[in-house]
């Protein structure tokens, strides 16, 4: 399959011309928007309920997808396009060569419009409206805090210092573009989707429910190797559904594979914030008052879990720091740009790097060192749990161990002749701290299915699905240690709605919180379970039974009874062969899980290209119960990888006129490289989570959340005694030495 997407990011479809594609060689079928509506397919609803205002009403909650909140998204267009790349027509064929020559051969006649691509434009007034539900193209907006007492505290502020603060939009780009293969049985009308998705059981649910109008049984959903997410897999998108449409039509697998120029056009992007922020300060430097205003870019349609990006504000907006008088207003607004989804740290890298370039920038203007300043707002470890002026309690935390440990292996105190040394050299050196925290890993419940057979395998079934996190080997680990067996005798089940429990799968590193918790809880019923047929097996009581190392002994003695037997048993008395002594728990989190950490980088720049290196880069976090170290710090070490990439690199530009996409390669669009980064120094600092079974607390998007303050404060560390004061992102040489030359008029 090829897929015919939108040249122009705003235009009305006048006409679309097919014939000549499907006389076309190899050509099986070609289809548009038209088709889809005579078919009767649904379209991409919007998952999560966007937030509203404090003093809104709370009727009854709206069935996802409602098009009064937001227009679900249809797989084809059929009237207007409303962002470049948008899918407009497929062809099917018998080679992709074939495909995408008949691809090529639709001709579709626009009328084009003025398109949005800026979300501040987008919000202004006067502004050309996209959706009549959304006017001033608002799609929604919340708020948070005490806007009087705000400014009552502003009003008594020694120093208030403001800045803003431009979020751009990122392409997720993993290692592989997202592919599908789509069949169709006739016989019972049921789909199977074959799909690098990092939430496969979610993927055919919504295909079942809003796309076909089937029973979710009826779409099965199999995911093998993901190729690396990081989020832009986990929702739907047209591609999936229009596989398994076209399937049905021809009788046949159809397969569709994006191409990188695809990737770059059609994937669902992440960040995209425009922010304006002031924070008002005492005469001591202590924060007496925050206020934000937030607009979020949600592109032309709400994606699926569109609206959580600016939702973080709510969870963490206040960071590690004692902030007790805030102002937030948030509105999530439509432009003419493709959807957005969480991305690795789904909103909290964006707020982070809006507080830390605060206090950056309020340090400068005080007189302060930044790390004084931060110390002198930290929450300390005394208040925990801590209640935070936004929706979360801090359950465990010490804010001020994490700077004290990433000080000490930054060797701060070394800084100065380092730095001495570069401007011997004729370049500028600079140091940039980024405190965070984050809520994971809360939210809905998720399954885990344990069963043990008389040959000795225990089968973990799951509904979370490994993007590359290890969770083969770290749910493996978790349930060998609980069992008291070998971690080779343990087979780990995801990523097939059919054989698994029902499950949301990967996102919001909610994998190891979340369903490590459910499979913890599930290894005790397993034992549990077991209890009655090993006392029946002994000829004892149960209360005389113990469990260890994968046996059920009478206290006291040798008489043992091993797993395997007590499986045999199971079986005999009429369990599935297959499935042997089971046990399953769904765990519904407490809370959210709040992590923390403290970021140091440490940049060189020459001044006369721009061109900034990364010296050093350490990091202090606090994980709770680091259950594997070596996958956390490697989960550690790729999110920074990927954050440093956006403080430094990665652009998503297109024409302010014509909305065309200027930077739709890696010929453009630059990638970190393993040359380009030095080697990460990492403290792990355990503080038990205290409603985790396990006192995990969530890593996996920690590093980006991080590193693009702690770089970029750097940056401006190392150019404030020429005058910068600021350098937006991407930090690229053309972007600093424009900054420096700026500074000098």
């Amino acid at each position: 399959m090829a897929v015919v997407r939108s040249t122009y990011p705003h235009a009305d479809i006048v006409a679309i011309e097919t014939d000549a594609a499907r006389r076309m060689p190899g050509v099986l079928g070609v289809w548009t928007g038209q088709d889809v509506i005579a078919d009767g397919l649904g379209a991409i609803p919007w998952e999560r309920l966007p937030p509203t205002p404090q003093d809104a009403p709370h009727p009854t909650p709206p069935v996802p997808g409602d098009p009064a909140i937001a227009q679900p998204q249809p797989i084809l267009a059929s009237s207007r396009v409303l962002y470049l790349g948008e899918p407009v027509a497929v062809a099917v064929a018998g080679t992709l060569a074939q495909a995408k020559d008949a691809a090529e051969a639709v001709v579709v006649d626009y009328a084009e419009r003025q398109p949005l691509m800026d979300v501040r434009s987008a919000a202004s007034p006067g502004a050309d409206l996209l959706w009549e539900q959304a006017p001033g193209n608002v799609c929604f907006r919340t708020d948070l805090g005490d806007p009087k007492a705000t400014a009552e505290a502003f009003s008594k502020a020694t120093h208030v210092t403001a800045i803003s603060i431009e979020n751009e939009r990122l392409v997720q780009n993993p290692m592989e573009t997202r592919g599908y293969v789509g069949l169709h049985d006739a016989e019972t009308d049921c789909f199977t989707l074959y799909a690098s998705a990092g939430k496969p059981q979610n993927t055919g649910r919504a295909l079942a429910r809003d796309i076909f109008h089937l029973p979710e049984d009826r779409v099965r959903v199999i995911t093998k190797d993901v190729g690396g997410g990081f989020g832009a897999k986990n929702p739907l998108y047209p591609e999936p559904a229009l596989v398994l449409w076209a399937a049905r039509q021809l009788g046949q697998p159809v397969r569709w594979q994006a191409d990188r120029s695809e990737c770059f056009l059609a994937d669902y992007q992440g960040r995209g914030q425009a922010t304006d922020a002031e924070c008002a300060f005492d005469a001591d430097g202590r924060i007496l008052a925050l206020r934000v205003r937030v607009l979020a870019d949600l592109g032309a349609y709400l994606g699926q879990r569109g609206s959580t990006a600016a939702n973080m504000w709510r969870t963490m907006g206040t960071s590690v720091y004692d902030i007790q008088t805030i102002d937030f207003d948030l509105r999530g607004i439509h432009t003419n740009r493709v959807p957005t989804c969480p991305y690795r740290g789904a909103g909290a890298p964006e707020a982070i790097f809006v507080i830390e370039r605060l206090l950056d920038t309020a340090a400068s203007e005080l007189g302060l060192s930044p790390t004084e300043l931060r110390r002198r707002n930290l929450i300390p470890a005394s208040a925990m749990p801590y209640r935070t002026q936004g929706i979360s309690t801090y359950d465990s935390g010490d804010f001020a161990a994490n700077m004290d440990a990433v000080e000490a292996i930054a060797d701060i105190e070394g800084f100065a002749e380092r730095k001495a040394e570069s401007a011997a050299r004729g370049l500028r050196r600079g140091l940039g701290y980024a405190n965070l925290v984050e809520a994971c890993g809360a939210g809905i419940a998720d399954r885990a299915d344990i069963s043990c057979t008389p040959d000795g395998q225990i089968t973990v079934r799951i509904g979370t699905m490994s993007n590359g996190q290890s969770h083969e080997t770290v749910y493996a680990q978790m349930l060998a240690d609980k069992l008291g067996i070998d971690i080779a005798r343990i087979r780990i089940v995801q990523g097939d709605s059919n054989e698994t429990p029902w499950g949301m799968g990967t996102g919001a590193s909610r994998s190891m919180t979340v369903g490590g918790s459910a499979l913890v809880h599930a290894g005790d019923e397993l034992i549990e379970n077991g209890l009655p047929v090993s006392a029946d097996l002994l000829e004892a009581a149960p209360q005389d039974i113990e469990y260890e190392h994968g046996c059920y002994r009478i206290r006291g003695t040798d008489r043992l009874v091993t797993l395997e037997d007590v499986a045999a048993r199971v079986i005999t008395d009429g369990a599935p062969a297959d499935r042997g002594l089971e046990a399953s728990h769904c765990y519904t989190p407490q809370d959210s899980t709040y992590p923390s950490g403290c970021h140091i980088a440490e940049v060189e720049v020459d001044i006369e290209t721009g061109a900034v290196v990364l010296l050093r880069y350490s990091m202090a976090h606090d994980v709770g119960l680091a259950l594997n170290p070596m996958v956390v710090e490697g989960q550690l070490t790729g999110g920074v990888a990927q954050g440093v990439g956006q403080a430094l690199l990665e652009s998503n530009i297109h024409d302010p006129q014509s909305g065309q996409l200027l930077s739709g390669s890696f010929m453009d669009c630059g990638m970190p490289r393993a040359h380009g980064l030095p080697s990460f120094e990492t403290r792990i600092i355990e503080i038990p989570c205290t409603h985790t079974p396990t006192g995990a607390k969530s890593v996996g998007e920690a590093g980006p959340t991080a590193a693009p303050a702690a770089v970029i404060n750097a940056i401006v560390d190392a150019l404030a005694p020429l005058g910068v004061r600021h350098i937006p992102m991407p930090a690229t040489p053309e972007t600093v030495y424009r900054a420096i030359q700026s500074a000098k008029r």
